[in-house]
């Protein structure tokens, strides 16, 4: 009987032995597999970077389930990894790839263990995992040996903060000057601003109503008109100097009348032969741009006061005795 209990036991413990074997070698090196780490560098500085190789054989029936290998555990302090390359294919089905790591402390350091999950159909292992053979870094201090005292390093001194009153006063005097500038620029601003433009200045009184007209045309021409933002002005000035030139050699009242009752009012040798119709079209022209505000530019060449002058001379032509002669 108890022969028999044995018989009927040993298929159980066979299998939890045969389990516990490939358990164990899912996660080693299977035999047919090997992941090699090879330091490039021998020795290196405190926070300096390290460069691992990988080669990594396998057996044919196995299968990655990642190219990147991976720390199979935590990593201990002082070490980090800085990158991992993917793992590239040779024809002759080794893998190979690179890393780089660095060490926090000085000494021999072991790196860390990769891993690489595969498969192996053939023989039935779904999952298991080849980790990689233990390589090790002499690792130099940056300061040289014997504990030396550190030197030009002073302890900490609390500061204390900002005196309340100081902070207020500077905010204060920001302030101030920040209101002053402002203040200043404004100034700046209006004293920059352009000046109206002056009329012509009135001629003098020694000329006759003609040759005042005349020279007031000729101011308008040189003068601060036409320019931009003057057109009004421009137009208004040689308006004024026609009606200024009846008022003073024929006596009308033009600078009072409106453009139709000056008409009316001018003496038939200045409305005959076509001249009231001229008269009309320069006044009018005029009026268009002071009263119905009609937007146009100042004539090039002062075309408009060359319209004015020519009526000028036809008024003067006809015969028209000045007041002063």
């Amino acid at each position: 009987m108890k022969e028999g209990r044995t018989c009927r036991r040993c298929p159980v413990a066979a299998w939890l032995i045969l389990f516990g074997a490939s358990a164990a070698g899912a996660a080693a090196q299977l035999p047919d597999q090997s992941f090699e780490v090879v330091p490039e560098t021998a020795h290196a500085t405190v926070g300096d970077p390290v460069s691992l190789r990988f080669r990594v054989r396998l057996d044919q029936g196995d299968v990655l389930y990642d190219s990147v290998p991976k720390p199979v555990s935590e990593l201990p302090g002082g070490v980090r990894i800085l990158s991992v390359e993917k793992l590239e294919r040779g024809p002759d089905r080794i893998y190979t790839g690179r890393a780089r790591i660095a060490f926090y402390r000085p000494g021999r350091r072991a790196t860390p263990v990769f891993g690489l999950p595969f498969m192996r159909s053939v023989k039935g292992l779904t999952r298991g995992l080849l980790t990689s053979d233990s390589a090790f870094v002499e690792i130099d201090p940056v300061a040289p040996p014997g504990n030396p005292s550190l030197k030009d390093i002073k302890p900490i001194v609390r500061q204390r903060g900002p005196d309340p009153l100081l902070v207020t006063l500077v905010l204060a005097a920001v302030l101030g000057a920040a209101v002053a500038w402002l203040f200043r620029r404004r100034r700046r601003r209006r004293a920059a601003a352009p000046a109206p433009p002056e009329r012509p200045s009135a001629p003098s009184a020694e000329l006759t109503p003609y040759d005042a007209a005349v020279a007031r045309l000729e101011q308008i021409r040189t003068g601060p008109w036409p320019g931009p933002g003057n057109v009004d002005g421009y137009y208004e000035a040689v308006a004024d100097t026609l009606r200024r030139y009846l008022e003073d050699a024929c006596g009308i009242p033009a600078l009072k009348h409106t453009t139709a009752g000056l008409l009316r009012a001018l003496p038939p040798a200045l409305g005959d032969a076509g001249l009231g119709e001229r008269c009309a079209a320069v006044l009018g022209e005029a009026d268009l741009v002071k009263f119905a505000r009609e937007g146009r530019e100042a004539r090039a060449g002062n075309a408009f006061a060359g319209e004015a002058r020519a009526l000028l001379d036809a008024w003067h032509a006809a015969g028209v005795l000045d007041a002063t002669g």
